[in-house]
């Protein structure tokens, strides 16, 4: 019985050819540019955030108390070297890195302007946010004598200075004295992490704590091998020093934990999209299809075919054009996403424009499960939908009535 309606079914799809080739292109077509959406823009959100934690923050850090809100460089941390013997024995730790991050003023030839200077261990950097690969001109180094600096792009462009260049960095020492260095710029990074980019100066550490008159840092930054686990290391951390606040990336970046949150909003939209689209496509030609054999429907009925018989005629007519754009979609858009996550989607020329948003100018795309579950689900929703109008439609009219109409 089953492979009977099974060759029906396919029988009425071959002998309307043009009808059901473009239901199934139309699906295939909508399920493609949704993925590649999907993909591409997911993959975007996901690149913003691992720019800034690899950049900035890492997975967790620490501070001193009300170091963030009051951003003075008297709130340092004094127990260095005991978080820094602690770290090194805790084991769900992959990497840090000690810093000093302190707002100032760096002057040029030409132009001055308020900037963040970052005091770091090139070395640490280099295994725990590899920060060279950031490196655009010139050299990851502060020089022999480390009185070199290393600038952010967009801070380098509004100082019209380049590589081997001198910079003058002034701020308020650990005694609230103002105090000046000159730096020679040694490289030029862009990070595509707006906050670097724009205002960061990048200098070497044990230079930053001399210039500063400080015996400490102001952070450190945490990479974990299981994230998971974030939590119990926070606790355990104030169990064993006082006055410490810590905080993870989400925490720190909340406008990129709504941009995710904003993609999963974003998708379900779109799945309704296509949802919408398969079940009108689906709907019109089964319609269409049904009107067009209401004669031979009712001569099945009138020599006492069950309706059930028909139902399943019908119901795998429309679920085979629907797995098939399914099919073709899925293929095409997983084709697509996985060249993008090998190669990337080049968007250089929109550079200038998408590092204003903190996003790189190649973009790689994610793959997921979700996307194709999602997709099957509702290209099989809407199918079923699309059945319940021509099917009420064809089960109102008596056989006789449409014989001898």
């Amino acid at each position: 019985m089953f492979k009977l309606i099974l060759k029906s079914s396919l029988s009425s799809l071959s002998i309307r050819k043009g009808r059901t080739a473009l239901v199934i292109v139309m699906i295939a077509i909508s399920l493609w540019g949704l993925m590649v959406m999907q993909g591409v823009y997911e993959g975007m959100v996901e690149q913003m955030i691992s720019n800034a934690i690899r950049s900035d923050s890492g997975e967790l850090s620490i501070f001193k108390s009300r170091f963030r809100e009051e951003k003075s460089i008297e709130l340092y941390i004094h127990t260095e070297k005991a978080i820094e013997e602690y770290l090194e024995r805790v084991e769900n730790i992959r990497s840090y890195s000690k810093k000093i991050s302190i707002m100032g003023v760096v002057s040029s030839a030409r132009y001055s302007r308020n900037i963040y200077i970052h005091g770091v261990n090139l070395q640490q950097e280099s295994e725990h946010s590899q920060l060279q690969n950031y490196l655009i001109d010139g050299d990851f180094s502060f020089g022999q004598r480390e009185r070199g600096a290393i600038l952010g792009y967009n801070l380098a462009k509004k100082l019209k200075i380049e590589v081997g260049k001198k910079v003058v960095v002034s701020t308020q020492d650990s005694y609230g004295d103002i105090t000046s260095i000159k730096l020679k710029v040694m490289g030029i990074l862009k990070t595509n992490n707006m906050t670097f980019d724009d205002s960061g100066i990048f200098m070497s550490l044990e230079k930053a704590k001399k210039f500063l008159s400080l015996n400490g840092v102001t952070q450190f930054s945490i990479n974990l091998e299981d994230f998971s686990r974030v939590d119990e290391l926070k606790k355990d951390v104030k169990s064993k020093f006082q006055n410490l606040e810590l905080y993870d990336w989400r925490e720190l970046y909340p406008a990129l934990i709504q941009s995710r949150e904003m993609m999963v909003i974003f998708n379900y939209i779109s799945y309704l999209i296509v949802f919408i689209i398969a079940s009108i496509g689906v709907f019109g030609v089964m319609l269409v299809s049904i009107m067009e054999r209401l004669r031979e429907f009712a001569i099945l009925r009138a020599i006492g075919t069950k309706f059930s018989y028909i139902f399943y005629m019908i119901f795998f007519e429309s679920l085979l054009m629907g797995l098939s754009g399914f099919i073709v979609g899925s293929v095409l858009g997983g084709g697509t996403l996985y060249y993008f996550s090998i190669y990337g989607l080049d968007l250089t020329q929109f550079s200038d424009a998408l590092s204003e948003f903190g996003m790189d100018a190649i973009t790689f795309a994610t793959i997921k499960v979700e996307y194709f579950i999602t997709a099957f689900i509702s290209v099989f929703s809407a199918t079923l939908l699309s059945l319940v109008g021509p099917l009420r439609f064809l089960r109102k009219r008596t056989p006789i009535e449409v014989i001898n109409g």
